[in-house]
């Protein structure tokens, strides 16, 4: 297939999750307002779960007038050096391998009480959110009979040579069967 593997270091990926919650929360929450019980019946809070109140709360208080946007503004630092640093690396490279989570899922039924590890399973899916870039999740292997996959990310607007070199992976994933 002509592939060349090498591995590669993407400056600032690390911080794509602390960036990435506080826009999302304030985008959300914006977002919502609309739904506040004057116009559109109930207000959202009345009948959103758990984890939909969680963000509309957090986008409110990174909101408040009292922040001056800060975290807002940081989050938005973030993700432009995030941005840039993924675009460097396609310079290099034509696709970006890695895993959709930094564990096996948890099993059916088990409850993650603790928002703080639900959250780091976005650890590798969040850059490619936030710099808009492709991105799509290859089924390759179980493990203890639970799916495990990876995703390949590309340049942005990419998307008909993604799908091709997940056609290939998958392809070479079916010839180990």
């Amino acid at each position: 297939l002509g592939i060349k593997v090498r591995e590669i270091e993407i400056p600032y990926v690390d911080l794509a999750v602390q960036a990435y919650y506080p826009l999302v929360y304030v985008e959300f929450f914006s977002g919502t307002r609309k739904f506040d019980g004057k116009k559109y019946g109930k207000p959202i809070e009345e009948f959103c779960g758990e984890e939909v109140l969680r963000r509309i709360l957090g986008g409110k208080e990174i909101s408040r007038a009292e922040h001056e946007g800060r975290y807002y503004r940081l989050a938005l630092k973030a993700k432009r050096a995030i941005t840039l640093a993924i675009e460097k690396a396609f310079k290099e490279v034509d696709f970006i391998a890695l895993p959709i989570t930094p564990r096996l899922p948890h099993r059916i039924g088990e409850k993650i009480t603790d928002p703080r590890v639900e959250y780091a399973y976005d650890v590798f899916t969040v850059p490619a959110s936030l710099s808009g870039i492709c991105g799509a999740s290859v089924p390759i292997a179980n493990i203890d009979g639970c799916p495990v996959g990876m995703q390949l990310l590309a340049k942005s607007f990419n998307d008909a040579d993604l799908l091709r070199a997940v056609k290939a992976v998958e392809g070479i994933k079916n010839a180990d069967a």
